[in-house]
């Protein structure tokens, strides 16, 4: 071969396998599955039922997954002020310290109030603007 020329003259498949086709390792696994999958599964939960800690955690893992967006249970949030926004923040905080949330669930209703509060703000921000810019049209 020459140097900088990965692929011999006449390669018809150009660079590598073609797309679209399967990987012969992932296909011949995916037949094993296919025609043993339920006697494997079978072996499996009796060996977890037996005690087999590992492969009893491993099957628990994966039959349990908790659903990424399940709906979090901290009961109405006041989100309408800046002294609400507090309230519903203290709130989460304490649902996270006493174990009602997940820290992951607290960290994505944090993010949920600070996106409200910057709502909220600029909302009183723009309110401001508007009453020193009458109060200068009444002055000028």
């Amino acid at each position: 071969m020459i140097r900088g020329r990965p692929f011999e003259v006449g390669n018809k498949f150009g660079r590598g396998r073609p797309r679209g086709s399967r990987n012969q390792r992932n296909a011949r696994c995916q037949q094993l599955l296919d025609q043993y999958g339920e006697a494997i599964i079978q072996t499996a939960l009796a060996l977890a039922i037996k005690g087999d800690t590992r492969l009893l955690n491993t099957l628990l893992t994966y039959l349990l997954r908790r659903p990424a967006d399940r709906p979090v249970r901290i009961g109405p949030l006041p989100m309408g002020s800046l002294e609400d926004l507090v309230k519903s923040s203290e709130k989460v905080v304490q649902g996270v310290t006493s174990g009602k949330l997940s820290l992951g669930e607290g960290r994505d209703m944090a993010s949920l109030i600070e996106g409200r509060r910057r709502v909220v703000e600029t909302e009183e921000w723009e309110k401001r603007l508007r009453r020193l810019e009458q109060l200068s049209e009444s002055q000028g």
